[in-house]
Parts: structure tokens; sequence; C-alpha cells
């Protein structure tokens, strides 16, 4: 039987080929099976995922292919979460932050035209930065393609929509736009407060880098399954995870409402992180302990 691991790998593996993956709406996916030339479906429930696969009907474990639609699915919801970016200001000068300027002239390339200002306070000339330049591709292009990807059109199927609107660009060259975006993204998400619900769960998960054995300790919000916080840890059950549980609690600006765990001791003991002397019990982070695979309540 293969262990937790493993599917995990594989799911991770099915999430980045390419087509492998088919969103039908937000509660069920096509996942294109590795080894026979079908799809399987796999739906939400109020019990969590289900696929029509053998190793979960049968087993009952989290397959491969619920992996690949976690894994597809934490990544969507994260690029289509509302976040608020500031917006670029176009009225202060670049270089001393003047708002002494004007428009001087446009410069025309290949690529499109460019705007130049002149700041009467430094004497300086520029343009904005909008994260375009150097692209072949309009921006209207590169975000389009970036909505229809995020919305769960297949790189192939993006490709096609831009040839129908006179965009000549390989599925490749799209997968590289994302890429781009996705790293230029993150430094503004890195400096935004996520906007998590009042459910966490937090769980750990075997690895191995470089050879060695670690667990990666993680903490996830329950309803947008957003990734707050991870650490490394040597060991399962006796590692000290708090750093993690004071991470999240920095980075959420909170602590939840309530927080679902196996029963591991160190859990239990990190979860202390949350405790708030001026609060009542009955206002204190409930901690959920006792899980099962079968149970009501679940930690998949």
């Amino acid at each position: 039987m293969q262990s937790l691991e493993i599917r995990a790998q594989k799911g991770k593996e099915i999430s980045e080929m390419q087509d492998a993956i088919n969103r039908l709406d937000e509660t069920a996916y096509k996942v294109r099976s590795q080894s026979q030339n079908m799809y399987y479906e796999v739906l939400s429930t109020e019990r969590g995922w289900i696929c029509q696969c053998a190793d979960h009907v049968y087993r009952g474990v989290k397959c491969k292919h619920i992996w690949a639609v976690e894994f597809s699915f934490a990544i969507r919801r994260l690029v289509q979460k509302e976040t608020v970016i500031a917006q670029l200001s176009t009225k202060a000068c670049i270089y001393c932050g003047s708002e002494r300027i004007i428009k001087k002239s446009i410069r025309h390339n290949k690529y499109g035209n460019l705007q130049r200002y002149l700041c009467k306070g430094c004497g300086k000339r520029f343009s904005f930065n909008m994260g375009f330049e150097g692209m072949r591709a309009s921006p209207q292009a590169i975000t389009s393609a970036m909505q229809l990807y995020f919305s769960g059109e297949s790189l192939r199927n993006t490709q096609r929509f831009l040839a129908l609107q006179g965009v000549k660009i390989s599925f490749v060259g799209i997968y590289k736009w994302i890429r781009k975006y996705i790293s230029l993204m993150q430094k503004y998400l890195d400096q935004i407060q996520p906007q998590v619900g009042e459910a966490w769960r937090t769980d750990e998960l075997f690895v191995k880098v470089r050879g060695n054995q670690k667990y990666l300790f993680a903490m996830m919000d329950d309803e947008t399954r957003f990734w707050i916080a991870q650490q490394v840890a040597d060991h399962k059950g006796t590692s000290d995870v708090k750093p993690m549980f004071r991470e999240a609690q920095r980075i959420a600006g909170k602590n939840p409402k309530s927080l679902t765990s196996d029963g591991a001791l160190n859990f239990q003991e990190a979860s202390k992180v949350f405790y708030v002397r001026s609060l009542p019990d009955s206002e204190q982070t409930k901690h959920i302990r006792d899980i099962s695979l079968t149970g009501k309540i679940q930690n998949q």
C-alpha cells in the first residue's frame, strides 16, 4: 500500500502535468489516470473530497487524485483570494517623490508606446514600470491568459483563446508568463495580511530533504485552504512546533476560534500559544483533537 507521502508526491506530479486536471465546477473535477487512458471524477462533499478510483473507494484513503485536486485548488483559491494591492501612483516622481511632474514625451518601440515624464523638482526623466516592459505580448493578453488559467482553463485552452484574439504564443510561453508574474505577485502577497477564517487545521507530512528524513508541519485555514505557516522538524511527535504557531498568529494577526489537529502531544503543547489570559474559557481557542478517518471530525 502506498504511503501517505507517496500519494501526496504523486498528486503533486499530476497537478503539474498539462491538462491532467479538468475543473467542471467548484465541487467537481476530472483527473487523468497516470496508468490508464481514462479520467477519475473527484467530488467535494460535506465530508471532504471523494474519488472514483479503487484506492479511495476500497481502501478509504486520500488518493493521489484527491491530492492533485487539492494542490490545484489551493493555488487557484490563493490567486482568486480578494486582496487589495496598492495601485501604482503616477502622481509622484519615482526618485524624489515630488508631485511636480509633467508628461514630457512618448517613447515608441515594437512593444507599444511608453509615456515618459519629467520631474520639475529634481529634473530627472523617467517612466513608470508597470511590470510588462520587455514583453512582446500586450498587458491585456498576458492578464487575460492569467485570468483564464487560474479560473480553471488548461494551458492549451488558454493558448487557443489567445489565438482567436490574434496572439501567437505556445502553451509553454504561457506557462513562463505564469511563473514570472506569480513571482512578482509574491513580493506583494508577502506584505499583505491574509483574510483567513476562524477555523484552522494543523498536521505534518513526512518528506526527504537531500536524503534525510524530515517532517513538514503546516498550519492551514479551513475555509480558504490558505497555507498560513510551516516548519520543518526532525521528529514527528516530540518536536517543538510553537514557532510555527507564533508565526501563524503573526501572519494572520489573530488567533483562530477553533484548531483541529491529531492527538500528538506537541500540538497540544503548542496550542497554548493561542491562550489569552484576559479572555474567559468560552472565548479561548477550542482545540479539537478527537478525530478519525471515518468519524464526523476529520483532519485530511
